[in-house]
């Protein structure tokens, strides 16, 4: 899916424009009024456990200008299971295999896929650290390299292709009365309608390394690439009633990508090194419930990034939407978990 300029203008005026518009009501009411209004409440005394299935995948992508590849991971969605309290949260991600859309090994063929994130969220500063690790994939446009290749065949498939992800996000939220936690682990409430400008810093190292057992004169290949993007968006949360609410952003980003890539042939190794621009842009929309003992909601995401092949006039372009679908419950912490993440609000003054 390709998405033009003036597609993306479009994007930005309706994920936009009806927040900067209430964003100034909510500045002229606030003047107006001499009692400071409370946006948020804190759920100190609380732990949330989550659980969501996530409607994406995570698709390899090679555009040389002549060919295409599309290699996508047999996984239609994958579960996540999350345990929040404070500004901790801790994240569990597997594949049920069972789960439909996840389990045609005969014309996908098979795929693992794990992981687990880490996200420290306080009132301006928000770390995320993750960690994830798929193997086998199929060739999505088999069609294009067999001719005779009818829907219901089994397409071309990799069994040893693995990737490897190391990924971390440094971001800055730059008001106070809005709560990326109400949006993202539930550990706050957004009482009043509140939004950011967010900036951030993207750092991701990956490595995407064919496995398979060479035969005859075949040549098997390994890339690892290190990626660092800048940008910085607008998000809203939208108080509708009580406990309902609608979140929405857009944030545009771009940056660099460094490539080690070693082809190995049965004569030896050759290594080759490159570095390409990449321009991204997110737009988010979720509508959720967020009550003082359970909560949940569906997110989407549209994602589109531009990949500028250094040495070649191959522009690449891929856009791709994602859902999600959570439920959470609050539950009273433990005592030596209370006690501990104190102990650490003590040491840190800006926790």
């Amino acid at each position: 899916m390709k998405m033009g300029c003036r597609g993306w203008l479009l994007v930005f005026n309706i994920v936009l424009s009806p927040a900067l518009a209430l964003a100034q009501v909510s500045s002229a009411d606030s003047t107006s009024n001499t009692a400071q209004p409370v946006y948020i409440q804190y759920m100190s005394n609380q732990i949330m456990l989550k659980l969501s299935q996530h409607f994406d995948a995570e698709a390899l992508q090679v555009n040389t200008g002549t060919n295409r590849i599309s290699l996508q991971p047999n996984t239609v969605s994958a579960t996540r299971l999350a345990v929040n309290y404070k500004f901790i949260s801790f994240s569990l991600r597997y594949v049920a295999k069972f789960l439909p859309g996840n389990d045609d090994n005969l014309e996908r063929g098979s795929t693992r896929s794990a992981g687990f994130g880490f996200n420290f969220n306080f009132k301006h500063w928000m770390q995320e650290l993750s960690w994830s690790k798929t193997r086998g994939y199929f060739l999505d446009n088999t069609r294009d390299y067999i001719p005779a290749w009818n829907p219901g065949d089994p397409f071309l498939q990799f069994p040893d292709l693995v990737l490897k992800s190391y990924k971390g996000i440094t971001a800055y939220n730059s008001n106070p009365n809005f709560s990326v936690n109400a949006v993202s682990s539930q550990t706050e409430r957004q009482l009043k309608s509140a939004g950011s400008f967010v900036p951030y810093l993207l750092y991701r190292y990956y490595v995407i390394d064919d496995q398979s057992v060479r035969s005859g004169g075949s040549a098997t290949q390994k890339t690892n690439n290190f990626e660092v993007v800048t940008g910085a968006g607008y998000y809203h949360t939208f108080v509708l009633k009580r406990n309902f609410y609608l979140s929405m952003g857009a944030s545009p980003a771009a940056g660099m990508v460094f490539t080690r890539l070693v082809t190995r042939y049965p004569t030896g190794y050759v290594i080759t090194n490159q570095s390409n621009s990449i321009f991204r842009l997110e737009g988010t929309a979720g509508v959720g419930y967020n009550g003082e003992r359970y909560f949940g909601g569906v997110y989407a995401k549209l994602a589109t990034y531009s990949y500028n092949q250094k040495k070649t006039s191959a522009v690449y372009n891929e856009a791709n939407m994602a859902f999600q679908v959570f439920f959470g419950i609050r539950l009273k912490a433990f005592k030596f978990l209370r006690e501990k993440v104190e102990q650490a609000e003590k040491i840190v003054p800006f926790l």
